[in-house]
This record gives C-alpha cells, sequence and structure tokens, in this order.
C-alpha cells in the first residue's frame, strides 16, 4: 500500500477581552474573530461562523479555478453570496438542537461565454472537491447551490 504524505494546517491564537479572539495563519497579517455587540462581543471582527461562510465561498471560488483549467472552461470573473440559518437555541445549549447550519445558501455568478452544460459539468466538480461544501454536506447540513451564467459580451 502507498503511503500519502499528508498536509497539516495550523493556526494560533488567543482570547482577548470579552469575546473577541486574535487567531494567526502562517506569516500573514493576524485577524479579529468576535461576536457582533448584540451578542456580548465588541464587534471587532467576523464571528466564527461568519467566516465559514467566507472559506466556504472562497474555497468554492479556488476550486473553481482549479477545475476550470482541467475542463478547459474559460471564464473572466467569478462572483459569490452565502447565506446560513441556524437555530440559536443550540448556542444556548437546548437538548436536541444542533448548534451549527441547518441550511446553506451558496449562490455562484460566472461571468463566461461558457453554455448551462458546460456550468453543470464546473459545479459538479468543484462541489464534488471543495472540502468545505463536502464538510457540509457530511454534517447532513442542507446546501442549495445555485450558479448561474452572467453573459460578458466581450468573451
Amino acid at each position: 500500500m502507498t503511503q500519502h504524505q499528508m498536509a497539516v494546517l495550523r493556526v494560533n491564537g488567543k482570547a482577548e477581552k470579552g469575546l473577541e479572539n486574535t487567531v494567526n495563519v502562517r506569516d500573514l497579517p493576524a485577524f479579529s474573530v468576535d461576536e457582533p455587540e448584540r451578542l456580548g462581543g465588541t464587534n471587532t471582527g467576523p464571528n466564527p461562523l461568519e467566516y465559514f461562510l467566507g472559506a466556504l465561498s472562497a474555497c468554492t471560488s479556488i476550486m473553481t479555478s482549479y477545475v476550470a483549467k482541467e475542463q478547459n472552461f474559460n471564464y473572466e470573473g467569478l462572483e459569490y453570496d452565502a447565506s446560513g440559518t441556524l437555530d440559536p437555541r443550540g448556542f444556548r445549549g437546548i437538548e436536541g438542537v444542533q448548534t451549527y447550519f441547518q441550511s446553506v445558501e451558496l449562490n455562484i455568478v460566472v461571468e463566461t461565454g461558457e453554455d448551462e452544460d458546460a456550468l453543470e459539468r464546473l459545479k459538479e466538480a468543484v462541489e464534488k472537491r471543495c472540502p468545505l461544501y463536502n464538510l457540509l454536506k457530511d454534517a447532513g447540513v442542507e446546501v442549495n447551490s445555485h450558479w448561474t451564467i452572467k453573459q460578458n459580451s466581450q468573451l
């Protein structure tokens, strides 16, 4: 059996005042994770679930770039919008209520001259390979993704 090298990703950080946290990744500038004031935070940064939605969207975008090259799918731009629905009772410790998203809506708009069939092939491959999309699916989260074409007159 062939042994494959595993990748290890690492972050470090610390709790600051209140609910604020400072997180460090590689040699990049540190970023803040917090909660809005209405939830007891100081609103110095997105909360963890907002970061997750941003990471899901960016992960989808990055996977789209990789897959598009493999499929010779040409596009000029990509925009995304994501939202997640959850029951806040889970945070309050109510038994039987999950603490993570119940559903996620992901809207991807691709600026391309490709047709709908090519877009569907791209979407299927990206969703099959996107780690965060699959993390949600494996957790039983309902993920509704909608991919549409924005025509570019210059393509």
